[in-house]
């Protein structure tokens, strides 16, 4: 079973070593760290970086001019943490559905990284990647219907603006007029779970969940490494897009998300490329896991298909010597261990049809 990161060095005591379990050994940005909880055998952990981020919108709500202050922010940012986590959690239990492990949970500043290894068939990776959006789905009538109780039937807070979500928020009040602190964090789910589900459907970028799904349909007819070679090609065209149009409109954040998309179709296509390079096993995914790729270990799975075509290639050369000497000899100049590898290779045609 794959793991996210290995301590660098379990068994220390000192500082080094306690910050090396903490952030994965440090060898990799995405293993910085820290664990939060384990629940139903998935370890919960939130990414440095996520840190980061809520410390510095809350310094940049201090001069906020709309009315957006650090208690708002701190608002939108534990709603997020909670609708990225469930959003997660759906991944994870829908891939133990279909037969597959799913052990951890990494949140970070662009969303969430569930280490899923659904059965390697295009059903299985189909329906643990819907297995997310599907929890936005079931809780948007659930936000919805709150807040039209909750405001006397505004529909305003239901329906609303996406890119001016200060505007909808400032005038958000109570059926008896009053703006309360609670339905701001109400209206925040809502609003947050909104963009969740848009941003994982209708960007068919690798590794969003829109991408993925494109990625499994081609597979069904293509083939695991041409849907892989097609849907990465695609996410950088995607990706390129929207980190234009998110640098014409001034969003940072659409950028880093296009910079993070097309830097992991990037990193999914030289994988492909070693793969064929290295003569990896047709039709197995070394990527080892759901939502990462782990060079380390796709070059373990390598090694170990390259040993195995070197035994294959020994024991078809000692198949020929043996033929060899039949012809010349005989049968009966056979050795036990010379007869059994024959009759073992015989066997071996017989199953394959050869």
């Amino acid at each position: 079973m794959s793991r996210w990161g290995a301590p660098a060095d379990p068994g220390g005591g000192g500082w080094k070593a306690r910050l090396s379990r903490a952030f994965g050994g440090g060898s990799n940005p995405f293993t910085w760290a820290l664990f939060l909880y384990s629940a139903w055998g998935i370890r919960v952990r939130l990414h440095l970086f996520f840190l980061v981020y809520i410390a510095a919108q809350v310094l940049v709500s201090f001069a906020s001019q709309e009315g957006m202050g650090p208690g708002y922010i701190l608002l939108a940012m534990g709603a997020l943490f909670g609708l990225v986590l469930l959003h997660e959690y759906g991944h994870c239990f829908t891939c133990r559905a279909v037969q597959g492990e799913a052990d951890e949970i990494i949140l970070w500043p662009l969303g969430g990284l569930a280490m899923c290894r659904p059965p390697h068939d295009w059903r299985a990776h189909l329906w643990t990647t819907l297995g997310g959006p599907a929890v936005n789905v079931a809780l948007l009538p659930v936000f919805a219907i709150a807040l039209l109780i909750a405001t006397g039937g505004q529909w305003g807070a239901v329906v609303f603006n996406p890119f001016a979500p200060g505007v909808t928020a400032a005038t958000l009040t109570t059926a008896g007029g009053e703006a309360a602190f609670w339905l701001k964090g109400l209206w925040f789910l809502h609003y947050i779970n909104f963009l969740l589900l848009a941003f994982n459907m209708l960007l068919p970028m690798y590794p969003m969940d829109a991408g993925r799904v494109v990625q499994t349909l081609i597979w069904r007819r293509a083939g695991y490494e041409r849907s892989m070679e097609i849907s990465t090609t695609l996410g950088l065209l995607v990706a390129g897009v929207l980190f234009v149009v998110a640098m014409v409109v001034g969003e940072t954040l659409l950028m880093a998300i296009a910079i993070f998309c097309g830097f992991t179709c990037w990193a999914e296509k030289q994988r492909l490329k070693f793969e064929a390079t290295a003569g990896g096993a047709p039709g197995v995914d070394l990527s080892a896991a759901y939502d990462r790729y782990d060079p380390k270990e796709a070059a373990r799975d390598a090694e170990k298909a390259r040993k195995a075509r070197e035994k294959e290639e020994a024991e078809f050369a000692e198949i020929d010597r043996i033929l060899s000497k039949i012809r010349e000899h005989g049968m009966a100049s056979l050795t036990r261990k010379e007869k059994r590898l024959l009759s073992k290779e015989t066997e071996r045609k017989r199953n394959s049809g050869g």
